[in-house]
């Protein structure tokens, strides 16, 4: 963890279908349904609202690994086998994320309650993730490795 980042977290988080999500939660029952998920689902990889973020994984069924960062500074691009994706103005609720997938809940970690952060999200292996998706199936379980995020969450 660098000097400026407050929080870092790595895991690979098994994804289904290509999609899969940041949720905070939110008081009251008014969403029964992740709100990352109302986002629209479409090429995009990155889509942002407040209090939830939706992403769309270049493969179906993997285990990509996440690594999830809150920063007091903006860092440089981690390196040159990284793509920005995704950037933006991230608004939050409670401030009491976390990683969902189809399946369910993931790992959790804590923003500031009502406060605002820049979202920047880069992807390493997409160029060559779905080809390299295609050679594993059905030889490897899990299949791993194959697209890489960092998401990182910056002070503002």
């Amino acid at each position: 963890m660098s000097d400026d980042a407050l929080y870092a977290a790595t895991f690979h988080l098994p994804v289904d279908r290509c999609i899969f999500g940041i949720q905070e939660s939110r008081s009251g029952e008014e969403y029964s349904a992740p709100a990352w998920l109302e986002l629209e689902i479409d090429e995009v990889p990155v889509r942002m609202s407040r209090g939830a973020v939706r992403f769309m994984s270049l493969i179906g069924t993997h285990s990509p690994l996440i690594t999830v960062e809150i920063r007091k500074n903006l860092s440089k691009v981690p390196s040159r086998d990284f793509d920005l994706i995704g950037s933006g103005r991230y608004l939050t609720f409670s401030g009491d994320a976390t990683f969902l997938t189809i399946d369910g809940p993931h790992a959790s970690f804590s923003l500031r309650p009502y406060s605002e952060y820049e979202l920047n999200v880069w992807r390493k292996g997409g160029d060559t993730a779905r080809e390299r998706h295609e050679e594993l199936m059905g030889t490897v379980y899990p299949i791993e490795g194959l697209e890489e995020y960092l998401i990182q969450f910056t002070e503002r």
